[in-house]
């Protein structure tokens, strides 16, 4: 895991953004693994959870997904070398 002190370094090659897009990719990955845990506790004790649960899930992970990664495709994927010409 990069820690905040190499992303705050000004000699680093790890951009930033790149950073954050990658961490909300790992967090969606874990709020689906825990929702489809939570479907399989739920169907086993016999309250399965609602449809629009799993649809309203979705569409949040999709909107916090598609904001961060439209930033980061407008910004580019360049490294922090490159963004100051070198």
């Amino acid at each position: 895991m990069i820690s905040i002190r190499e992303i705050a370094d000004d000699k680093t090659t790890i951009s930033s953004t790149r950073w954050a897009f990658s961490l909300v990719v790992y967090v969606d990955v874990i709020v689906v693994l825990f929702t489809v845990l939570a479907g399989v506790v739920g169907h086993f004790i016999g309250k399965p959870l609602d449809g629009n649960f799993y649809s309203s899930v979705a569409m949040l992970l999709g909107v916090i997904t598609g904001i961060i990664g439209t930033n980061k495709a407008l910004q580019g994927f360049e490294t922090k070398a490159n963004d100051k010409g070198e």
